[in-house]
C-alpha cells in the first residue's frame, strides 16, 4: 500500500531543499522528499559557494538580487551562519570583446539596482596589488557578492523544512515514477511507494534520468568541474578579504578557502557529459602555471586536496523552473548551470509558488520555461565559467 503525500520532491540538494521548505512555510500539505544518499550529497556539497550578480540576462541578475537578500539574512531565519563572505567578484577581461560585453552587461546591472564597477588595469592594481593586471582589458567588481558555505546552507534549509512538517527520506533513490491512479503519480524507491498528485524533479545533473522515469525530458546534463586547495598562504601576501576572482578569459576562478586558497577549473571544450566525478589532474599543471601568473604568491603553495564536481547544464546555460508540458502535476526545478546554489533558496520559493498558486509572482520565471527549448527562444547566457 502506497504513503501518501501532497507533493513529492525527488532530491535534497539546494533546490529540492529550499522547495521543501517554501511549501512547508505554505502549509501546502504532507511534503515529502526522497533523496537517493543524504542530505546535499551531490553537487550542492562540492560547489565553490559563490554568490554574484554579474550576468548577462535580466533573471539571472534578478534570482541574484532576491538570493543575496536570504543569504544577508539567513542566520536570522534558519539558526545558522552560512558563512557568508562578501568581499565582493572580481571578473577580468582580457579581450576588447571580453571589455564590451562586460561594460554592456554591467550597465544593465545598474539599471536593476546592482553596484556594479568597471574598472582599468590601474585600477585593478591599486585595489589589489597582489593581482598581476598589465595584461587586461578591464575588470568588473560587485562588492555586494562573495560566498558562503553550501554544506552549512542547504542542511540548515533542510532541518527547517522539517520542523515546519516536511518529511525527507534518505537513501531512498527514486527508480521508478508511474503516471495514473486517484493520485496522479506513484514514485516509487527499493524498499517503499508514495502516491500524490504532485511531483516536483529537484535531481540536479540527474533530473535529466530522473524525468525519463517519468516519460519526460528534461534537457539536463552533468558538465565535471575541479577544484584544488593550496596550503596555508599568509594575509599579508593575500588579505582573507580577497574577492571571488573569475579569470574569464582562461576559464578559472580563485578565491580564500580559510587558510587555504581554492582554484576552481574545468575544460571548456569537455565533449565527456559523464556523471564522472574523478578529478582531471592532467590539467593541474597548467592552471596552477595561469594562477601563479595571475597571483605570483601562490607560487610556493603546494595543492592539499584535489576534487570535482559536476555542473547541470542546460543547452542555453540557464537553469529550469516549470510545469512539464502535457504532465499536470509533474515540475521540475534544475539545470541552473553552476548557478544553483547563489539561486537555490529565491529558486525554491519561486517553484513553492508555481506549485501552491499556478505561477511564480515573487520574479517573472517566464524566461526559465522548459518550452523555450522547444520554441527556440533560448540565448546561452554567457556568464557561466565551464
Amino acid at each position: 500500500m502506497a504513503e501518501t503525500a501532497d507533493a513529492i520532491v525527488i532530491g535534497a540538494g539546494i533546490m529540492g531543499a529550499a522547495t521543501a521548505y517554501h511549501l512547508a512555510r505554505r502549509k501546502y500539505g504532507r511534503v515529502v522528499v526522497l533523496e537517493r544518499d543524504a542530505v546535499c550529497s551531490g553537487s550542492t556539497a562540492l560547489a565553490s559557494g559563490g554568490i554574484r550578480h554579474q550576468y548577462a540576462n535580466r533573471i539571472g541578475i534578478e534570482l541574484t538580487r532576491r538570493s543575496i537578500e536570504v543569504y544577508e539574512g539567513f542566520a536570522a531565519e534558519f539558526g545558522v551562519d552560512p558563512h557568508f563572505r562578501q568581499h565582493g567578484y572580481l571578473i577580468l577581461q582580457q579581450t576588447e570583446e571580453e571589455r564590451r560585453l562586460y561594460a554592456e552587461s554591467a550597465a544593465l546591472q545598474r539599471t536593476m539596482g546592482v553596484d556594479t564597477r568597471v574598472l582599468s588595469p590601474d585600477e585593478v592594481r591599486a585595489g589589489w596589488p597582489y593581482l598581476v593586471s598589465d595584461d587586461l582589458a578591464s575588470a568588473t567588481y560587485s562588492p555586494r557578492d562573495g560566498y558562503a558555505d553550501p554544506y552549512l546552507v542547504t542542511t540548515a534549509i533542510a532541518a527547517r523544512a522539517r520542523e515546519l512538517g516536511a518529511v525527507i527520506h534518505q537513501q531512498h533513490p527514486v527508480v521508478a515514477i508511474e503516471r495514473g491512479g486517484a493520485r496522479a503519480f506513484t514514485v516509487r524507491t527499493p524498499t517503499a511507494e508514495w502516491a500524490a498528485p504532485v511531483v516536483i524533479v529537484a535531481a540536479g545533473c540527474w533530473s535529466g534520468q530522473v524525468g525519463r522515469l517519468a516519460g519526460v525530458d528534461i534537457p539536463v546534463s552533468p558538465r565535471r568541474r575541479c577544484k584544488f586547495i593550496t596550503a596555508e598562504i599568509g594575509a599579508e601576501r593575500i588579505p582573507l578579504e580577497t574577492p571571488f576572482i573569475i579569470d574569464h578569459h582562461s576559464g578559472f576562478s580563485i578565491r580564500r578557502e580559510g587558510a587555504g586558497v581554492m582554484v576552481g577549473f574545468g575544460r571548456k571544450d569537455e565533449s565527456n557529459r559523464s556523471f564522472d566525478t574523478t578529478p582531471d589532474r592532467d590539467l593541474i599543471p597548467g592552471v596552477a602555471e595561469l594562477a601563479v601568473r595571475r597571483l605570483p604568491a601562490l607560487e610556493d603553495a603546494p595543492v592539499m586536496r584535489v576534487w570535482a564536481g559536476l555542473y547541470e547544464m542546460t543547452p542555453d546555460q540557464m537553469g529550469i523552473l516549470s510545469a512539464l508540458p502535457g504532465v499536470d502535476g509533474l515540475y521540475v526545478i534544475a539545470g541552473f548551470s553552476g548557478h544553483g546554489f547563489m539561486h537555490g533558496p529565491i529558486a525554491g520559493q519561486l517553484m513553492a509558488e508555481l506549485v501552491a498558486d499556478g505561477r511564480a509572482h515573487t520574479v517573472d520565471v517566464a524566461a526559465l520555461d522548459i518550452e523555450r527549448f522547444r520554441r527556440g527562444e533560448s540565448p546561452v547566457e554567457v556568464m557561466t565559467f565551464v
